[in-house]
């Protein structure tokens, strides 16, 4: 899904939001928003899992980049950047709906936000060691099963 929300009377653009639609679990991965400032002076740019801020970006902060803890969001600070947020070590809790959130400084104060959702996916590693483990205890269940019938435990 992708929407704007424009206050005011000049023309912050969000150009593009790019959030992948399925991540794989242990991975990392890159949200980008592109946006057009259109002669305005950027003053943020937010980005949220389910409406709860993770991450914030103002130029005119020292550092720029802010990371809020949230579970199942680890970011990389030295990967984030304007317009930009690089999630690491990707687990079942990153999946959400994500938002980027764009805001003008004075005079506009305009904001303009769009969102995606992303799912996340077993790696076909961890799908395999799962399966190796089931493997495994049917196979425990199976021997301790025999001996109590042999030696009628």
């Amino acid at each position: 899904m992708f929407f704007a929300v424009s206050f005011g009377v000049t023309s912050l653009s969000l150009v593009s939001l790019e959030v992948p639609d399925k991540v794989a679990r242990g991975q990392g991965t890159r949200l980008t928003c592109g946006y057009d400032l259109e002669g305005d002076t950027l003053y943020s740019i937010k980005w949220y899992r389910d409406d709860v801020e993770f991450f914030r970006y103002v130029p005119t902060d020292r550092p720029p980049g802010q990371f809020f803890p949230l579970q199942g969001i680890k970011v990389d600070l030295g990967r984030s950047s304007n317009g930009s947020v690089y999630i690491r070590d990707i687990s079942h809790l990153t999946a959400g709906i994500y938002k980027c959130e764009v805001s003008a400084d004075a005079p506009s104060f305009q904001t303009v936000s769009a969102e995606k959702s992303m799912s996340v996916q077993e790696s076909a590693s961890h799908a395999q060691q799962e399966a190796d483990r089931s493997s495994v205890n049917i196979l425990l269940l199976t021997m301790l099963l025999i001996l109590q019938w042999r030696y009628h435990l």
